[in-house]
């Protein structure tokens, strides 16, 4: 009879743990400039990230800070993600200034997605950018350049 009832106890364990959907993970990369800080933020597909300021080598210039995403944009982002990846994205590759110039990237599941900084050349890149600025934006990441720290 014990036995039986290890047996029932690890099944349902292992059922449990099966059930738990899966958390998913996407990395948005900003390069920074000669003039501006770049970024790395790591997002989750419950809604928690984390935010990292970048110097121009790679080197973290801050600790991680902690923040969290709606559900709502959370969702989207990932399903407009899935959906530029399966439609092969692209943009429209553009000039950019050597001072100011940035680019913005999204990795997951190993693709990378096209420029983010540059215009997108449709509906699937403009889903994909408008998420990443409501992302940086709830990151709390000034638009306005920051000093490149040395």
């Amino acid at each position: 009879m014990k036995r039986s009832e290890t047996l029932f106890c690890l099944l349902t364990i292992a059922s449990l743990v099966a059930a738990a959907p899966a958390r998913d993970n996407a990395l948005i990369v900003n390069s920074g400039s000669t003039n501006t800080v770049g970024y790395k933020i790591s997002l989750w597909s419950d809604g928690t990230a984390s935010v990292t300021t970048q110097r121009r080598d790679g080197s973290a210039a801050s600790t991680p800070k902690s923040f969290n995403v709606p559900s709502a944009t959370t969702a989207r982002f990932f399903s407009n993600l899935a959906a530029a990846r399966a439609g092969n994205v692209v943009s429209v590759p553009c000039m950019k200034s050597a001072s100011f110039g940035t680019t913005t990237h999204v990795t997951w599941h190993g693709w990378t997605s096209p420029d983010l900084d540059c215009p997108p050349k449709d509906s699937l890149g403009q889903a994909l950018e408008k998420d990443v600025q409501e992302i940086v934006k709830a990151a709390g990441i000034s638009s306005v350049p920051l000093r490149q720290l040395k």
